[in-house]
């Protein structure tokens, strides 16, 4: 008889392989936890942002912190610092080393690579190798598939090292807009030192538009560099899907952007990935082995309110994409930046979200919020 798992996590990336290092723990010993996943090694192809006032799992692994981010549009730049939160990076190769000690540390989990799984069912997996059944199911892949008129985050990012010093290493250069009639367009910098930097060209658009990354990125830092030249140490680029996502068999839960903990206003997602394995781990640890069947995973809940304003947000950017640096200046300009940031996290209250209203010009937004009401 082919053996029963009683947790089956497909993919392992961010959101699947933050699960199985919870679930790693030793109170989990009683259960057999597999993870699918169909690359065959593990190397550095994300860089990982967010601001942050606590103390998390990973927080060990983070390459640098800052306390200053800039935002810019023309020849209006807004720097702000907070001491209440910092904006951190980690790598995603080192998060990939740290989840695959603890899970290599656990004889009840196991991970299984170079897996292309077929499709994913309650209590099966089908992948080219056969049949997999499980207990529970978990669908931690994300959507590669978007249709041209979706909305996307898209980027592509350099780390690169200069010949002269031309990054400023204490404030994080959120957003320099450059508008554009086909998406919003940004340059986003990570500074780790005088001479190196991650360097990202992003767009949040349509998924037809296809950017013109190399020269957009050669073309930027020859400004930058002024002549001087610089090495690419590293590349990485992403493509993220802005609108609501889920699994293909909705009854199967969704982790990580699967799960829809990418905010679709910021592209953001990894707080919310690992808070939310997690609380899947806290949840299940309330269930003794003899019980695990009677355990329901809960799928990650955005706030109605913040998922709202974000698709608020998101149907005026796309009906104007000119004016959509505009709306983020200021955003930036009127509000603090403590309570800039508790918005961009999903952190606001009311009356930040009220602030945040008060900050943006009224007809679009009012335009749009009625649209979406009789929609």
């Amino acid at each position: 008889m082919d053996k029963l798992w009683d947790i089956v996590i497909v993919g392992g990336g961010l959101g699947g392989l933050s699960l199985a290092a919870e679930l790693a723990a030793p109170g989990f010993a009683h259960l057999s936890v597999l993870v699918l996943e169909k690359r065959l090694t593990y190397s550095r192809d994300r860089t990982w942002s967010y601001w942050t006032n606590h103390k998390h799992r990973y927080s060990h692994l983070e390459r640098t912190r800052w306390s200053q981010w800039s935002v810019a549009l023309g020849d209006q730049t807004h720097v702000h610092s907070s001491h209440q939160y910092a904006y951190a990076t980690i790598d995603a190769d080192a998060f990939y080393r740290d989840a695959l000690a603890a899970v290599e540390r656990a004889q009840h989990v196991q991970i299984q690579l170079g897996c292309e799984v077929q499709s994913v069912s309650t209590d099966h997996v089908l992948t080219a190798q056969g049949k997999i059944n499980a207990r529970t199911v978990l669908d931690a892949r994300p959507s590669t598939q978007h249709a041209p008129g979706d909305l996307v985050q898209q980027f592509t990012g350099w780390e690169v090292r200069t010949q002269r010093d031309v990054f400023t290493p204490s404030c994080v250069q959120l957003m320099a807009f450059e508008p554009h009639s086909q998406g919003l367009h940004f340059w986003y910098v990570l500074p780790y030192s005088p001479r190196c930097a991650l360097v990202e060209s992003t767009w949040v658009s349509p998924a037809q538009w296809q950017p013109s990354y190399e020269s957009e990125l050669q073309t930027y830092l020859g400004h930058l560099c002024q002549g001087t030249g610089h090495e690419i140490d590293y590349r990485e680029h992403g493509v993220l899907g802005l609108q609501s996502t889920a699994s293909d068999e909705t009854s199967v839960i969704g982790l990580g952007r699967q799960g829809g903990t990418l905010r679709p206003s910021t592209g953001y997602a990894f707080i919310d990935t690992v808070n939310h394995a997690a609380q899947l781990a806290q949840s299940l640890a309330a269930h003794s082995s003899a019980n695990h069947n009677a355990w329901h995973p809960q799928a990650y809940q955005r706030p109605r309110a913040e998922a709202w304003m974000d698709s608020v947000f998101l149907d005026v950017l796309r009906k104007d994409w000119v004016a959509a640096p505009s709306y983020f200046m200021r955003l930036f300009e009127r509000m603090t930046p403590d309570d800039t940031v508790a918005f961009l996290t999903g952190q606001c209250s009311w009356a930040q979200r009220l602030q945040m209203m008060r900050a943006l010009p009224v007809r679009p937004f009012a335009n749009a919020a009625l649209a979406q009401v009789w929609s």
